[in-house]
């Protein structure tokens, strides 16, 4: 009787085993593949839903600023069968092609963050667009497991999805597509690294509170809030493991020769100056971090000047640069 307990047990435990290897190949497969979705011949589809004139005054970050570009909503192909919600802010009076900004919003927004950051864009000549990452906004995610899973999608897709915004960019005769940049906020920042390493259509990059080392993310104090001691413990393997291939580090030193600008908060507890410099130190060159006094953007209101120094800051950084592309470019032509 012994015996055949033991043959039972004995054939269990290789049955997990190899489910234990199978599972672990198929997961080496779909880690190497992670970022593989990307189709640039795939016509872009782009589908009209608004355009209007924004034209007022609102109060953004504790400071009225007066809001006035054209403001489109699109949609665009990301691949068959999956389109994404997107929105375009355009200088009103353009006198030529704009040099126009990608930005990628944080974890907790949607692709409307865009009207709380255009304004100062806009009126400096920029056009800035930005789509609803997946499980935000009109591509939310029903369900805890499928959050779970979809988390993982959510990284390869927003540098995928990125990518194609890039291309209906170029589709457009009010753009120039010589002339293209990235600002990424928070996770936005994390996913745009890579971007930025994968796509070298990019001619510079603002990383605000973005960070690398995903253990360390994880163990950040205003995240740790969230977890039960137990969840704690086991996040940080799970989320290395699971994450794995979303590793901004593993990417940033293929951002050379694209500049880069990261801006850190010194006292941030959602992406501590630790995984900041993480990053920073493994980008390639040229690169440029400046640390701000302040928590992670949104948490204190006490901030909101700092926030209003750091975005004015990135669009002068990145004026001087758009200066630098716009010397050695023909000329653009007229809009049609």
């Amino acid at each position: 009787m012994k015996s055949r307990w033991f043959k039972c047990i004995l054939y269990l435990a290789g049955v997990l085993f190899l489910l234990i290897i199978a599972a672990t190949v198929q997961k080496h497969r779909a880690d190497a593949r992670f970022f593989d979705d990307y189709e640039p011949g795939l016509p872009c589809g782009e589908g009209i839903v608004s355009d209007e004139i924004m034209d007022d005054t609102k109060e953004i970050y504790g400071q009225k600023q007066i809001r006035r570009y054209r403001r489109i909503e699109y949609t665009i192909q990301a691949r068959p069968g999956e389109r994404i919600p997107c929105m375009l802010a355009l200088p009103p009076d353009p006198k030529e092609r704009c040099p126009a900004v990608l930005l990628l919003h944080g974890s907790h927004q949607e692709k409307e963050f865009l009207d709380k950051v255009a304004a100062p864009f806009t009126r400096a000549g920029f056009a800035m667009t930005c789509f609803d990452q997946h499980m935000r906004g009109e591509r939310r995610v029903q369900g805890k497991i499928q959050g779970i899973f979809a988390y993982r999608e959510r990284s390869w897709k927003t540098v995928n999805d990125a990518r194609r915004v890039l291309d209906y960019l170029e589709t457009r005769k009010d753009i120039d597509g010589d002339r293209l940049y990235l600002v990424g906020a928070s996770y936005g920042a994390i996913t745009g690294c890579t971007v930025v390493a994968r796509d070298k259509r990019l001619k510079a990059a603002v990383l605000v509170v973005g960070g690398g080392n995903l253990r360390t993310l994880v163990q950040a104090p205003a995240v740790k809030e969230y977890l039960p001691p137990w969840a704690r413990f086991l996040a940080s393997p799970m989320i290395a493991c699971l994450m794995r291939p979303a590793e901004p580090t593993l990417y940033a030193s293929q951002t050379s020769p694209v500049p880069v600008l990261m801006q850190n908060g010194d006292q941030d507890t959602v992406v501590t100056p630790a995984s900041g410099k993480a990053l920073y130190h493994t980008l390639g060159d040229p690169k440029e971090i400046r640390w701000y006094p302040c928590d992670h953007p949104g948490l204190r209101e006490q901030d909101q000047p700092v926030v209003l120094q750091i975005l004015d800051e990135g669009l002068t950084w990145l004026a001087e640069r758009d200066a630098e592309n716009r010397g050695i470019l023909e000329t653009p032509g007229e809009l049609q």
